[in-house]
């Protein structure tokens, strides 16, 4: 099976926001991706990033502190991440003096109220737009305040994967041309999540390798989804 990245309508919803959030500034350039773990929010996340130059991709992984938030950023920015919050703002007014930057925050229904004020401070401070991807908590967290909910131009909502996204996906990375009855199965197989999608295509090749098969057939289709 081929490395490919499919262009899925969740992504294209989000790339939608990206760009918008990248031309136009308003006032209210804070946006939100939610939905479930393995719908693909992490790997869009970062091909925007390799797509965009202007895409500054952010996964904290200490939580312990607002600060270390803020650190993150800095280094993903600068290289470098500063003890003290003043210092890591001058790293951010060095980096962003330009305003032509979007920050991607992953993971970001794991950060605490007060984590995402400091995203909103960089937000209002710098004019940079901030979109916050997460799991469903994250809506939840975003409404309790209202200078963060007010602030989200958008809201993209990661859907469940579409049968034409997996019709797509098994052309470009198994050169498999299924039918679309074949592909609404196995999306209803995956629940939603591709990460699911692409366990079953690999079984779909090791089915195919162990019988000597050139295309994918039913019965194939039908020992994948029995499972």
């Amino acid at each position: 099976m081929r490395d490919v990245f499919i262009s899925t309508q969740n992504y294209q919803r989000f790339e939608a926001v990206f760009t918008d959030l990248l031309a136009n500034r308003y006032g209210v350039d804070m946006a939100a991706v939610i939905g479930r773990a393995g719908r693909g929010k992490t790997t869009a996340s970062e091909r925007l990033a390799t797509q965009f130059p202007e895409a500054i991709y952010v996964r904290p992984l200490d939580f312990g502190s607002p600060v270390a938030v803020l650190r993150e950023v800095a280094f993903v920015l600068g290289g470098v991440r500063p003890r003290m919050t003043s210092a890591c703002y001058e790293v951010l007014k060095a980096e962003l003096s330009d305003n032509h930057k979007v920050i991607i925050v992953d993971e970001a229904d794991r950060l605490g109220l007060k984590h995402l004020n400091v995203l909103r401070d960089i937000s209002d401070h710098f004019t940079t737009p901030v979109i916050l991807v997460g799991e469903e908590p994250l809506a939840g967290k975003l409404r309790q305040e209202r200078r963060l909910h007010s602030r989200l131009r958008d809201t993209v909502t990661f859907g469940p994967i579409t049968p034409s996204d997996v019709l797509y996906f098994y052309r470009k990375a198994l050169a498999q041309a299924i039918t679309p009855d074949q592909s609404k199965k196995l999306a209803r197989h995956a629940e939603g999540d591709f990460r699911l999608v692409i366990k079953d295509a690999l079984k779909v090749e090791r089915i195919m390798a162990a019988t000597g098969l050139k295309q994918v057939n039913d019965q194939v289709i039908d020992e994948v989804c029995k499972a």
